[in-house]
């Protein structure tokens, strides 16, 4: 199969947005775990807050403040009767919004601020919740309360319909239609602007002393506490941040469908995320980023030629797209455990830089 031109821009326009949308998950991701240690086994809860936030609140407060737009139009009030809203009118409600945003553009970048800003907070308070349990179960344990409490996220949420419109799923504002076809173009750059800002934050984060301490607790607990390290206050700063950045990546993503369904955050979309970062390199940003462009250079690849894979192999492409997947993880954990870029010392002042500030102080 030979694409067109037209066809491969499109394909690597989508393929870059993803990219950089897991890329941003995947660095919170390697935050944790690569920096810190801790055994993240429910990153996805943070994705699917990320969902709540722009499809179960932002939402609901744009459709507040223009219901009365929208019951002159329609002679229904969306609030007044969720169930209804959510099975019957989601789509003449939400076109009702978008010409909004059409005739007034500053508004739907104003409503995108607050979504991924509440996608922010959410994942942050929930990350906080989250260190208490961190600071009292051993890593299995808490590996296992991760992956639980995603999952507890994900039912709830799916079967409440006043959350995100439940099993009907919730369609989103798009905040950017007054860009008309130029709208995904425009989408990748502001994705593209999210991951460089979480990137260089993560990376100076990374060389600074508070990074130099979580590698330092990550390789020797007892002696970081014999140093004088709070143990507690770092692992809370860090799923805090983390968090956050997942509830953005979250937000992004619904953003880019414009449309969320609480089921769709599946244990999967956790090891997705792990794969990425084992197959880059646990501990190194680029690494991290390396392996999110690497998976899905390898997906879109695969999916582009299942019909010709299922001829010569007679697997289903998806268990075929699993199989390499795996083969991949094992082949790396075996000839490099450190992934494709491997985790570098921390860099530091120059030596001379160094004796200039001693001597000053």
């Amino acid at each position: 199969m030979i694409l067109q031109l037209d066809q491969l821009a499109v394909l690597i326009r989508e393929t870059s947005i993803l990219v950089a949308i897991y890329g941003i998950y995947v660095l919170s991701l390697n935050l944790e775990a690569g920096y810190l240690g801790l055994p993240q086994f429910g990153k996805v809860m943070f994705l699917a807050l990320g969902g709540i936030a722009v499809g179960g609140i932002a939402t609901k407060i744009t459709l507040l403040l223009y219901g009365g737009a929208i019951s002159a139009k329609l002679g229904f009030s969306p609030l007044s009767n969720l169930g209804t809203y959510c099975s019957a009118y989601q789509y003449q409600t939400i076109g009702i919004i978008n010409d909004i945003f059409t005739k007034s553009p500053f508004e739907g970048v104003i409503f995108f601020l607050m979504a991924v800003v509440l996608a922010a907070i959410l994942g942050g308070v929930f990350g906080v919740l989250m260190a208490g349990p961190a600071l009292r179960l051993r890593e299995d344990y808490l590996g296992i309360f991760l992956l639980v409490s995603a999952e507890m996220v994900r039912v709830v949420s799916t079967y409440t319909p006043e959350v995100a419109c439940g099993v009907f799923g919730a369609v989103v504002p798009d905040p950017f239609v007054w860009l008309g076809e130029w709208r995904p173009w425009a989408y990748l750059g502001v994705v593209a602007l999210f991951l460089l800002l979480s990137f260089v934050v993560l990376e100076r984060l990374g060389n600074s002393p508070f990074g130099r301490a979580l590698r330092a607790i990550r390789d020797a607990e007892v002696a970081a506490r014999v140093f004088g390290k709070d143990i507690v206050r770092f692992r809370v700063r860090v799923l805090a941040t983390a968090s956050a950045l997942g509830g953005v990546a979250g937000a992004l993503l619904v953003f880019y469908n414009t449309y969320v369904q609480m089921g769709m955050f599946v244990p999967l979309e956790t090891f997705r995320g792990w794969a990425m970062l084992i197959i880059g390199g646990v501990g190194n940003n680029v690494g991290a980023l390396l392996g999110v462009v690497v998976y899905f250079v390898l997906d879109k690849v695969l999916s582009i030629y299942k019909e010709g894979i299922r001829q010569v192999v007679n697997v289903d492409p998806v268990f075929f797209q699993y199989i390499i997947f795996g083969i991949i993880i094992i082949l790396v954990l075996m000839y490099r455990p450190q992934g494709v870029v491997g985790e570098k010392p921390a860099k530091t002042l120059k030596r001379r830089i160094l004796e200039k500030l001693r001597r000053e102080t």
